[in-house]
């Protein structure tokens, strides 16, 4: 089933990169939450940005979430530096 949620989030996006953080030693219910959504359409809410919004597909590439944003001319990688929220639509 597939379903619509919004993520509200912080995005680190070319610059530079956050400093990495430890995973956790067992997943919190966001992340369980989160790992649920992989694959799945979702509207990314930034928090900071030009773009206030962006919808696209959530991946989990290694240990990072990155929203998939695809067009008839190019394809955009939103990597997911901090989740605060999900929340359905």
């Amino acid at each position: 089933m597939k379903r619509a949620v919004a993520l509200r989030a912080i995005c680190c996006n070319g610059g530079t990169t956050p400093e990495p953080v430890e995973p956790p030693t067992s997943p919190t219910p966001l992340l369980g939450t989160l790992l649920t959504l992989v694959n799945e359409r979702v509207t990314l809410e930034i928090s900071s940005g030009i773009e206030p919004t962006i919808t696209g597909v959530l991946s989990f590439v290694g240990t990072d979430y990155v929203v998939v944003v695809e067009d008839d001319l190019s394809v955009t990688f939103a990597l997911v530096s901090q989740v605060e929220t999900v929340t359905p639509l």
